[in-house]
């Protein structure tokens, strides 16, 4: 695949850039806390069947008007009604996105946040440290460029939006097909959090990935976009997806 094609808008007298990659259906990708397009590289590689947009939010917006913005943006890309991939806090703003009737087709949320972990703000670091530990070192080498160029004010206001927000209540109002996707090591968002998920969205798959943490995008790119991939060709209603199993034996 070459090298993601830049595009440009303007929403609402702001100057917007994103990547785009692919050809076929749109398919938005957007990312988590202290990251940016490049991340999702790996993935894209084997999603050469789609149109993948992948957009950078906004560092001065609060996190709370993330999916409003999101959704501003789609469609004055011509994009509202798309299929969305959210990782962690992007995860948490697509879900925010999709429980507006209309504005997402299909969702596909890793490792998002949005259920409380019972942590606080402090429970938190020694998990995170864990996930820098065990991370590649191409995940750590973007994760300490974005999150200089965030700075530190935008960091915090994304990561106690991420720990403090509780979608639960909101999710029944997911009324598109949805799909999680956990790293079965993921210590920063425990996998069992999945279980609140599947609990409150009406349609849901579960696919729980052995050997990624909180960022399968670096740690098993190509399982990612596979299951992705099965999972928006799918048919309506259940289905059996490669690498699926019931929450007792996973969790």
């Amino acid at each position: 695949m070459a090298w993601p094609e830049r595009r440009e808008l303007d929403v609402d007298g702001e100057r917007i850039c994103w990547r785009v990659a692919g050809a076929g259906e749109p398919l938005v990708f957007v990312h988590g806390l202290s990251a940016s397009w490049r991340w999702w590289r790996g993935v894209l590689l084997h999603l050469e069947s789609r149109e993948a947009h992948v957009v950078d939010l906004p560092r001065r917006l609060a996190p709370a008007d993330a999916a409003e913005w999101l959704g501003g943006w789609m469609d004055a890309a011509r994009l509202g009604g798309a299929d969305v991939v959210g990782h962690s806090l992007g995860g948490l703003v697509a879900a925010e996105l999709a429980a507006r009737p209309g504005a997402v087709r299909r969702l596909v949320l890793v490792a998002p946040a949005g259920v409380p972990t019972g942590r606080g703000v402090s429970g938190h670091v020694l998990p995170l440290l864990a996930t820098l530990r065990a991370a590649p070192l191409p995940l750590l080498a973007h994760a300490m460029r974005d999150g200089l160029r965030a700075g530190p004010a935008s960091l915090l206001r994304g990561g106690l939006y991420a720990i403090r927000r509780d979608i639960r209540d909101d999710l029944a109002a997911v009324r598109v097909p949805t799909l999680l996707v956990w790293g079965e090591q993921d210590p920063l968002v425990p996998p069992h959090l999945a279980e609140e998920w599947t609990r409150a969205l009406p349609d849901v798959r579960l696919v729980v990935l052995p050997q990624a943490g909180h960022a399968p995008m670096f740690d098993a790119p190509a399982e990612l976009a596979e299951h992705i991939r099965a999972f928006l060709l799918a048919p309506p209603g259940p289905v059996e997806l490669s690498g699926s199993e019931p929450l007792s034996r996973k969790l």
